[in-house]
């Protein structure tokens, strides 16, 4: 990290002996150590943070894409449905042959053959009372 070699930390080591004294440099050293661990683990929260940050912005980027893709379906899908109910209302609607057939007589319905409907019903025999 900050690129200090083996013997460089021995310099360091026998100047804040002589500096600070036997008596001090203990505890100093782990006050040392204390802040520097705590360096390190907000170095290290502050990476994590950086990445989820990145990884939100990645997956925001995801979901309004999709939200748009999304929104350009339903446009499209809108627009047939209205291209069609425009189509059915532009259409006259088809009659059935023989509803158009009663509006054009007047609205009785008569069979064409009047012959042919009457032999197709079978007379039915009078039984006599006893």
């Amino acid at each position: 990290m900050f690129d200090i070699s083996f013997t460089e930390l021995i310099v360091i080591g026998i100047v804040a002996l002589v500096v600070i004294g036997p008596e001090r440099l203990p505890a100093v050293a782990r006050t040392a150590g204390y802040f520097l661990g705590r360096a390190r683990r907000y170095i290290e929260q502050v990476k994590r943070d950086l990445n989820e940050e990145m990884e939100l912005d990645s997956l925001r980027k995801l979901r309004d894409s999709m939200h748009e893709t999304v929104d350009s379906f339903q446009n499209s899908v809108h627009s047939e449905i209205n291209k069609i109910q425009e189509t059915a209302d532009t259409r006259p609607a088809a009659v059935p042959e023989k509803e158009s057939h009663a509006v054009e007589s007047g609205g009785k319905t008569e069979p064409e053959n009047t012959e042919a409907a009457a032999s197709s019903t079978p007379k039915e025999p009078r039984q006599s009372g006893s």
